[in-house]
């Protein structure tokens, strides 16, 4: 199976990520779909992907990760075959799932305000 070109957010994720805007004050989306990305990753989320989970938002991985960034830190932090060779199905898992994981946190109050994300466990002197 060839990698991903093209990476899509599930419907779901496509309405959060515009929630996530508004509440995060966040204007830019990619930079949403990249923080979401990243929050998944910081949270150990799995890779599985729900059958069925595109059908929202298209974005060509070289336009959505240009320096490579995403597919290289898949690979570090999820250092399995499959992700080796097909990182951005990896990617696109972990975006979606980072967006839907944003919302419960925010939802929740485990997070606030983007500040929250940043080392939550550190302890500032």
């Amino acid at each position: 199976m060839a990698d991903l070109k093209n990476i899509a957010l599930t419907v779901e994720a496509t309405q959060i990520l515009n929630e996530l805007r508004q509440s995060l004050g966040i204007t830019e989306q990619m930079d949403l779909i990249r923080l979401g990305f990243a929050y998944a990753v910081q949270e150990g989320a799995d890779l599985t992907r729900d059958p069925g989970t595109r059908g929202g938002s298209n974005y060509d991985s070289p336009g959505l990760d240009n320096e490579g960034l995403m597919a290289e830190t898949v690979k570090i932090y999820y250092s399995v075959t499959e992700v080796r060779e097909e990182p951005y199905r990896a990617v696109e898992a972990l975006m979606n799932k980072g967006l839907r994981l944003l919302k419960e946190h925010l939802r929740d109050g485990v997070i606030g305000t983007l500040g929250d994300l940043v080392e939550r466990d550190r302890d500032i002197r």
